[in-house]
């Protein structure tokens, strides 16, 4: 995932051996990607385009936005679990918020160089 701070990618937790074998639902790893520069700016525009999506889809229906990192247990989780709150939290509970972390609970891959 890109952000608007001259093409970064967010901060990756899994190199740090401390947070390789945990989750973005760690606060503190998510902590970790959140201070990416720029990052809440793609939290922002990401949540504002679901809740635009979101008044056009049905109530029967399921609007869907997959969010991936390389492991998808750091950064996808971490950004996953803020827009979800965000939308939660400007619908007042009135609308559900569902997340799924596909790959939380796969292994953790190698690390770079080993």
């Amino acid at each position: 995932m890109r952000v608007p701070n001259g093409g970064e990618a967010l901060r990756t937790p899994a190199e740090d051996p401390t947070m390789r074998c945990r989750t973005g639902l760690d606060p503190d790893v998510r902590a970790h990607v959140l201070a990416t520069p720029g990052v809440r700016e793609v939290i922002e525009r990401t949540t504002v385009q679901l809740l635009a999506l979101a008044d056009e889809v049905p109530v029967s229906q399921v609007a869907r936005l997959p969010v991936a990192c390389q492991r998808g247990r750091h950064r996808s989780v971490a950004v996953e679990e803020e827009v979800a709150h965000r939308l939660w939290t400007t619908w007042g509970g009135e609308r559900g918020v569902d997340v799924e972390h596909h790959h939380i609970d796969h292994g953790v891959l190698p690390a770079k160089g080993a």
